[in-house]
């Protein structure tokens, strides 16, 4: 019976723990605090991404669209 309890509560307790610890790192980062952005770069780097093609693509198409842009604008101040 005790187990029982323990295996209906487990979800409810992990939920808590996570939203405690949602709010003291919220806490943290509005006082622009270091550990809240460190923490934010390592989950950022250890989630995997479940659209890294498109992410790719995306990149990839952003990098071509940032180097026209700057050779178009050396074009124009070379002409003027």
């Amino acid at each position: 019976m005790e187990n029982l309890l323990f295996i209906m509560l487990t979800p409810w307790l992990v939920f808590v723990v996570l939203a405690v610890i949602a709010c003291w790192l919220l806490k943290l980062a509005r006082k622009r605090k270091g550990i809240a952005l460190a923490f934010g770069v390592f989950v950022q780097m250890f989630t995997p991404d479940p659209m890294v093609e498109q992410t790719i693509k995306m990149v990839q198409v952003d990098k071509r669209v940032v180097k026209q842009k700057e050779v178009q604008g050396k074009g124009r101040k070379i002409t003027e």
